[in-house]
């Protein structure tokens, strides 16, 4: 009896479910898709700008008025940004900075001779209809014993802030920790694939990265 009555009680659950679907999808045309898992939060630091410069596009390997263009490996980065319903946030703002290929961080009060001059350390990108974002800069090196990583910010007035770092995949775990995640299966999320970039300078990467924001409590 007790379990006719379970089998009863899932079923009828099961219609409930059905039938919400069926009405959404009548209603906006669109069937309910699983909420996306929002990107994991990690550590601010180091190194925020401590005054925004005045070049902050999303090319940091190139400085207007320099020949000469960023040392190290040319990255080119690109996603999307979306909500976890999987809903395009056009108009998220990132911020990305990170340290030049000499391993020193610019506008923080480093002496300016320690500086790769043709890297902007800085940049900004706006996401696009679609979601779509794109970066041009350097694959991220270690530094003071600190694994390769990008830093990250990302506003949206429908979404909760993001402040992250990424990493090139498997370098993540390097002294055992990210900065702010013990976790290792958090840190692996936070990480993307590396290729060579077709049709681009010899010896560039490409990278891509899809962000998801959690909405506004």
């Amino acid at each position: 009896m007790t379990s006719r009555i379970h089998r009863s009680r899932r079923t009828v659950l099961a219609g409930v479910a059905s039938l919400a679907a069926t009405a959404l999808l009548a209603r906006t045309g669109h069937a309910a898709a699983p909420a996306l898992a929002p990107t994991p939060r990690d550590a601010e630091g180091p190194f925020y700008p401590a005054r925004l410069p005045a070049e902050a596009d999303h090319d940091l390997a190139r400085m207007q008025g320099r020949a000469q263009g960023a040392k190290g490996t040319l990255l080119y980065l690109e996603g999307r940004v979306l909500g976890t319903d999987g809903r395009p946030l056009a108009g998220t703002k990132l911020e990305l900075w990170q340290c030049d290929a000499t391993g020193h961080y610019h506008h923080v009060g480093v002496d300016a001779a320690a500086l790769d001059a043709g890297f902007q350390g800085y940049g900004v990108a706006i996401a696009d209809a679609q979601g779509r974002f794109a970066f041009r800069t350097i694959r991220p090196v270690r530094y003071g014993g600190r694994p390769p990583h990008l830093h990250f910010k990302l506003a949206h007035p429908d979404a909760a802030p993001l402040t992250t770092q990424l990493y090139p995949r498997g370098e993540s775990a390097e002294r055992g920790l990210g900065f702010g995640l013990s976790d290792r299966s958090t840190r692996e999320r936070l990480e993307f694939v590396l290729a060579p970039a077709a049709g681009r300078e010899p010896g560039a990467l490409a990278a891509s990265y899809d962000f998801v924001l959690r909405g506004r409590a």
